[in-house]
């Protein structure tokens, strides 16, 4: 393999550990409470909390009487404050192999469905500002649900940010290998502890389980599995 001319990288579960549930639930119970519904179903909160498609939303707003947009921006500040918060009490975090993200020589970049805020801000704290080249994330508004993965929207806004032509992208769900295939991008599927079971659908060019493993394919130190 000849190696890739850079490197784009999924945030969660990929360079920065996974936030345990509870928080990301209580976002959007808040977020519920604060448009008037005290006890929404759970698997509405489900739904809202772990990141529904703009009709899902949209349907589930419109059972409850609420308007979708406003459910949605409490959501998303309730969520940015709770993971700005983990953030700062070590609670999330860079995973250890991010460091091998210094050594690289190519350019990398972000691409990640959650808020680009967060993932600002947790680079920032973690001084990983200076490994990433450009960052495409979701604004804290509900027009950015039609854009996030599997949709390559924010894959082919990255690769125009960094002027490249054959990147690797580095994704922990099947939503990343999807939106890797429609971006016409090499992907490589990275298992952490919590997908570590996982069985994928849709085909990555590399699995791998740890970004030292990416770094060497970035390199072309490292052959596809067979």
């Amino acid at each position: 393999m000849a190696g890739y001319d850079s490197l784009l990288l999924d945030h969660d579960g990929v360079v920065v550990d996974v936030l345990d549930v509870s928080p990301v639930r209580q976002a959007a119970l808040d977020a519920f409470a604060a448009v008037g519904v005290d006890a929404p179903d759970d698997d509405h909160v489900d739904l809202v909390a772990f990141g529904p498609t703009y009709d899902e939303l949209v349907s589930v707003c419109e059972h409850h009487g609420v308007d979708h947009a406003t459910l949605w921006r409490h959501r998303d500040d309730n969520l940015a404050d709770a993971l700005r918060e983990a953030a700062r009490d070590g609670g999330k975090q860079p995973y250890p192999d991010a460091a091998v993200l210094a050594d690289l020589e190519v350019p990398t970049g972000i691409v990640s469905n959650n808020q680009r805020r967060v993932v600002e801000f947790i680079a920032e704290q973690y001084d990983l500002t200076d490994h990433f080249a450009a960052i495409q994330a979701r604004e804290p508004h509900v027009d950015s649900l039609a854009r996030k993965k599997p949709e390559p929207v924010f894959l082919e806004s990255v690769i125009e940010d960094l002027g490249v032509s054959e990147p690797l992208y580095v994704g922990d769900r099947e939503s990343d290998v999807v939106a890797g295939e429609r971006a016409g991008v090499d992907t490589a599927f990275i298992r952490r502890e919590h997908n570590a079971d996982v069985t994928l659908g849709r085909e990555p060019i590399y699995e791998v389980e740890s970004l030292e493993a990416v770094a060497d394919i970035v390199r072309g130190t490292a052959a596809a599995d067979d």
